[in-house]
């Protein structure tokens, strides 16, 4: 094993030298044409450098390696998969990369990475690889949680919050909510929270911070199940007050329960508080320091999890109607990307344009970030166009309408962002297949193939179906 390692970095290190010399080469080669005199004097010198060489590299070599401090700086700068690989070098290595101290400041030097693949729950492959080098990147499995069922609920800077399901006399249930890391493979069992009769689980929610803790917070939401009775006219007009009463819910109200890994338990986070109709507080993403919840309203909600404040976020208004009001099919996608918060709006399936949103860090406002237009993408992917006469031949008028685009097949996975601005890419599953588009650059490419039933199967992902995986020592 050691061998093999140490012919592994033999080879990087080729790989470096191999660019040094080529930098090299090309200064020689300029200067040769403007200073032929310095040009002689520099080949001397090279071949000066070239006998020394070998020995130079063995003196660099035991220099970085007798120098601890050094040697670590150069470590946490390698990628996760890259520190894996170190720890087959040396069982000083393993010793150095094993402190907890390490993986604490590897995380904070490797803040808002965006993921090197998506996990499909419910789907037929599992998951998608975004890694260049599809040999560096194994699919990071479960497996080594035992459990006998696994929904993934959230992601969250390296993290995942589960639903896991164990064969455990101790839990009746068999349900038990776990936080894990896929790349380091360790786990932490979260207990249930305190529902009752009276207090359904409304949502929960994973928040992890690496730059301010190496704690992760669960953060719960309760809704009160109230009653009020509401006497029934027709008694009350017979003097039946009291009599057949007729029950009918009232607004509830919510309670956020905040689970620490710290401390291993649950506690009570403010008062009960009411929240825009129909929030959806079972899929909280989590950005800025905060889970921000979506409602069918103008507004909705975040909870800053450091303050443990619940606040307000202004929606995009409607291009028509004057409630405010929109349906579930009008944000698609709600989702976080190397710490920008991303809100895609469609109008309508039968439209070939969308909007993606991004929000200001000071909430002042959602700003429009790329503009796309299916038909860009449907010339390169035309299967994501169709004609209801394709999919409905016997239905079929013979019209003219019946030959053109009706719909637009599609369903939006995620929204990547790059180390640059330009390096952007939506991840879109259409009809057999999962491609990115870059609405900057207005290219497409084939990311895999996806064998469907039929054209609506690709409908079907929302965008809490889809859950990052980030690369991260982060421990729990």
């Amino acid at each position: 094993m050691d061998a093999a390692c140490g012919l592994h970095y033999m080879s990087k290190q080729a790989n470096f030298l191999a660019l040094y010399h080529l930098s090299s080469n090309v200064y020689s080669f300029n200067l040769s044409l403007s200073q032929p005199h310095l040009f002689q004097q520099t080949l001397r010198e090279r071949e000066i450098r070239m006998t020394d060489n070998s020995e130079n590299q063995t003196c660099s070599a035991e220099m970085v390696a007798s120098n601890q401090d050094l040697l670590t700086e150069i470590l946490l700068r390698l990628p996760v998969k890259s520190v894996f690989k170190s720890k087959c070098v040396s069982k000083r290595w393993v010793s150095l990369i094993s402190d907890p101290q390490f993986a604490v400041k590897h995380i904070r030097l490797h803040v808002n990475l965006g993921p090197s693949g998506l996990y499909f729950y419910g789907s037929p492959f599992g998951f998608l690889n975004f890694d260049k080098d599809q040999n560096m990147l194994k699919v990071p499995s479960l497996s080594f949680l035992n459990a006998s069922g696994i929904e993934i609920l959230q992601s969250c800077n390296g993290l995942l919050l589960l639903l896991c399901r164990f064969s455990s006399a101790e839990n009746n249930s068999g349900f038990t909510y776990c936080v894990c890391n896929p790349s380091t493979k360790s786990f932490g069992t979260v207990p249930l929270p305190n529902a009752t009769a009276n207090r359904s689980m409304a949502g929960i929610n994973l928040a992890f911070d690496p730059p301010k803790s190496t704690h992760y917070k669960v953060i719960c939401v309760l809704m009160n199940n109230l009653q009020d009775p509401i006497p029934n006219d027709n008694n009350l007009l017979h003097g039946e007050e009291g009599l057949n009463d007729i029950e009918h819910f009232v607004s509830p109200t919510y309670q956020i329960e905040i689970f620490s890994s710290e401390t291993k338990a649950w506690t009570l986070s403010g008062g009960p508080f009411e929240a825009p109709h129909y929030t959806d507080f079972e899929h909280g993403v989590f950005w800025n320091g905060a889970i921000h919840w979506l409602s069918p309203t103008d507004v909705s909600l975040y909870f800053d999890v450091d303050s443990e404040s619940l606040k307000t976020m202004t929606m995009p208004r409607m291009q028509t109607g004057p409630t405010g009001f929109w349906s579930s099919q009008r944000f698609p996608y709600f989702g976080e990307c190397r710490g920008h918060l991303h809100l895609i709006e469609v109008d309508s399936i039968s439209t070939p344009r969308f909007r993606v949103f991004e929000m200001k860090p000071d909430y002042s406002r959602w700003f429009v970030k790329y503009r796309v237009n299916l038909n860009n993408v449907a010339s390169k992917f035309p299967e994501i166009a169709r004609r209801y006469i394709d999919e409905f031949p016997n239905l079929a008028q013979n019209s003219p309408e019946d030959f053109q685009v009706q719909y637009y097949a599609y369903s939006i996975l995620g929204v990547i962002r790059g180390e640059v601005e330009e390096d952007v890419e939506l991840v879109l599953l259409l009809p057999g297949k999962i491609i990115s588009h870059n609405p900057r650059l207005n290219t497409s490419k084939l990311l895999s193939s996806w064998r469907a039933n039929n054209v609506y199967d690709c409908m079907q992902y929302k965008w809490y179906h889809v859950c990052h995986y980030v690369e991260s020592l982060a421990g729990v």
